[in-house]
């Protein structure tokens, strides 16, 4: 007596199909929605040493991370923006001051939100920012 074919798709290729589906999904999502630091290679400024000696640290550009408390409205806007930032360490939380200039053309900063700056140390002590992204 002869045997007759299979005909149909059986489950385990079923299984398996849908199993190739999700590993090819899964690392096309991964590879869409991976975030990387824009500022990569920028040296992280300690709070604990800018409030010790700012002035020494001028001319050099940092990265800092912090949530901003408040805009300090003693400042004119034609000036630029003056905000202040908190920033968390080791040693607590500091408020540093962070100076947007009146030509900034990037993100519109908001209170209570987390931003990570690029930031130039100016000969005074102030943080001018040069960059912003939001965290």
């Amino acid at each position: 007596m002869s045997r007759r074919a299979q005909s149909g798709v059986r489950p385990t290729h079923w299984l398996g199909l849908i199993a190739i589906l999700a590993f090819v999904g899964g690392g096309g999502f991964f590879l869409m929605n991976r975030t990387t630091d824009p500022m990569t290679g920028i040296t992280e400024l300690s709070p604990g040493e800018f409030m010790e000696n700012a002035t020494a640290l001028s001319g050099n550009e940092y990265k800092i991370e912090g949530v901003v408390d408040d805009r300090l409205d003693n400042w004119r806007s034609a000036e630029g923006r003056l905000f202040s930032l908190q920033v968390s360490d080791s040693s607590g939380n500091n408020f540093i001051p962070v100076w947007v200039p009146p030509d900034y053309k990037g993100a519109n900063i908001q209170r209570r939100q987390r931003y990570i700056f690029k930031v130039l140390v100016l000969e005074t002590g102030v943080l001018k920012v040069l960059e912003l992204v939001k965290a």
